[in-house]
């Protein structure tokens, strides 16, 4: 591996050597350096001090005074602290140039976080062109980095809380391998400090307001009560999943503040009042989404598009965002008509910028996309989170707005394929009380297996905490398929063993009674004064445990009918 990249960079200095690079870079001016090759990834394991660097030229004015070069394809790290060790956490500076795949660059006042300038410079590194950088931090807080040779700055920044800045260090990032020229001596030495541009003439208004914007911008969030006001929340996705009690939400959002740190005059720069697409170059909100089943905050991104006017008044128009939370399903003996309530609650990092869900606000898309769960109603809620996992960094409590989704079960795919063999296999059974013979068997049997698939398809949907109360009527149903094998065989036995009913038994009276014979449909014309006098079968009364059995099954099928399971 290193056989080859040997060769690859070695093709590229000849390529530079005798004429120029893409930044006019040649190999006498690498000549001038010393070289760090950084390929462990992440890591800044090798620290320069740069009172001992040869050519750190300072002035009253000027803390840090850099000119490097690097080769890199994404992702070059440069690290200026106080200390030749650093914690993730501490006050430092980093300079990335060419991250996020060699779109943007920014400047941080911690490691992997805290920017406090990020702006958009694609395809800026090269893995043959070198890249020339200054890099200069004056007393006052302003942090520059330019490339050699260009008139504006690459990007810049102030800092009030200055870091007292003795090393340097440099890195890379995954497999990225970075070659830097550091300590490098210039033929003039006025070249190693970056100018401090006034109004350039050659702009235009547009130019130079933008150029105004860029020096004094911050990505501090303002200090006074901003709220930031959520003007459209459009859901065009909502699914609940019960089994994972995870719930998904897909919307667009509208928002809107004011930061009168952006302002200008328009007469001043020819009547621009709005400008668009300036939300890499100053502050604007993070938005954070809370996770109850990680017990983390998680932002959203979705910072598509954002205006703003010379008087400071922000719009903020985001792309789809997506989010998944924890929304447990409650305990409810209503399934499959049971409702459940998901909080999505947002928030920002910072107690001077709450969010404000304004009236109106929250609607859904014509399309939208839901599960099978429904939602009914949103109600918005203020909630101030006092938890110690969600308190905000600097221990404020983190006010959320939340919108709670009133959900419903959509019952209609368990209608077709649980209540339809349910009512199926329960009329198979009825009618089995009123056959003979094999008959019998077969329409008992087939509704009772009909029963068991449904009941055991059931339980593949049913949650496992839950108890529903059509439990209660598949066991009834499963209690009468059993009575009428038992009473099918008794009538057997009772055919072939059982004697004459003694005709003045009360049992005998029972059963010849008229119109409990009508009821019964035994036989209905049967003359009571004759009857009880004949000698009556067991089997006779069998036939009326029969119906008996029907009636009552038939009557609880008819109460499952009316009342919702």
């Amino acid at each position: 591996m290193w056989f080859f990249t040997a060769i690859f960079l070695t093709v590229g200095f000849f390529q530079f050597g005798s004429t120029e690079s893409k930044y006019n870079v040649t190999y006498a001016d690498l000549d001038k350096c010393k070289q760090f090759n950084a390929i462990s990834g992440y890591n800044y394991h090798t620290y320069f001090k740069l009172e001992e660097l040869d050519n750190h030229n300072l002035d009253n004015e000027t803390l840090v005074n850099l000119r490097l070069f690097v080769v890199a394809a994404k992702d070059a790290h440069i690290l200026l602290s106080d200390t030749n060790s650093t914690s993730p956490d501490a006050q430092v500076y980093e300079i990335v140039i060419g991250a996020g795949a060699n779109t943007f660059s920014e400047i941080r006042k911690q490691r992997k976080k805290n920017p406090l300038k990020t702006k958009s410079t694609k395809n800026v590194l090269s893995p043959i062109d070198p890249l020339p950088l200054r890099i200069r931090i004056t007393r006052e807080g302003l942090i520059e980095v330019g490339i050699e040779g260009q008139e504006l700055p690459l990007m810049s920044a102030t800092d009030k809380n200055l870091i007292a800045v003795q090393y340097l260090s440099f890195s890379s990032w995954g497999s990225t391998h970075a070659k830097w020229f550091y300590d490098c001596a210039s033929d003039d030495d006025s070249l190693t400090q970056l100018e401090e541009f006034e109004s350039i003439k050659l702009l235009t208004p547009r130019e130079q307001l933008m150029f105004e914007l860029e020096m004094n911008s911050t990505f501090r969030p303002p200090e006074w009560f901003t709220p930031i006001e959520i003007k459209q929340l459009v859901f065009t996705r909502v699914a609940y999943d019960s089994w994972k009690n995870t719930l998904q939400t897909r919307f667009f959002l509208r928002g809107a503040w004011r930061d009168n740190r952006t302002s200008w005059i328009p007469e001043e720069h020819g009547n621009i009042t709005r400008i668009v697409g300036f939300q890499f170059l100053t502050w604007t909100p993070s938005v954070y989404v809370r996770d109850d089943a990680e017990l983390t905050v998680n932002e959203m991104f979705g910072l598509d598009h954002v205006s703003f006017t010379h008087d400071g008044s922000f719009e903020w128009l985001s792309k789809e965002i997506t989010t998944d939370t924890y929304c447990a399903l409650r305990d409810s003996p209503e399934w499959p008509h049971e409702t459940n309530e998901c909080d999505l609650a947002m928030a920002t990092e910072h107690v001077t910028t709450p969010l404000k869900l304004m009236p109106d606000a929250v609607n859904f898309h014509p399309n939208i996309i839901q599960s099978d769960w429904n939602v009914e109603k949103i109600t918005k809620h203020q909630h101030e989170n006092t938890h110690e996992l969600f308190v905000l960094k600097d221990g404020n409590p983190r006010m959320e707005s939340i919108l709670r989704l009133h959900l419903r079960r959509n019952n209609e795919f368990y209608d077709t394929i649980l209540y339809a063999p349910y009512f199926t296999s329960n009329v198979m059974i009825l009618v089995s009380f009123w056959l003979d013979g094999i008959l019998r068997i077969f329409a008992n049997t087939f509704g009772t297996v009909m029963l068991i698939a449904a009941f055991l398809q059931m339980s593949a949907f049913v949650p496992p905490t839950m108890n529903p109360k059509i439990f209660a009527f598949f066991r009834c149903s499963l209690y009468f398929s059993w009575i009428c094998v038992l009473l099918f065989i008794l009538d057997k036995w009772l055919r072939t063993y059982a004697a004459k009913m003694a005709p003045d038994s009360w049992l005998a009276r029972l059963i010849s009674y008229p119109y409990l014979r009508i009821i019964l449909r035994l036989d209905g014309a049967s003359n009571y004064d004759t009857l009880h006098q004949k000698n009556l079968e067991w089997r006779d009364f069998v036939k009326m445990l029969d119906r008996i059995v029907f009636l009552v099954m038939a009557g609880i099928l008819i109460v499952s009918c009316f009342k919702k399971i």
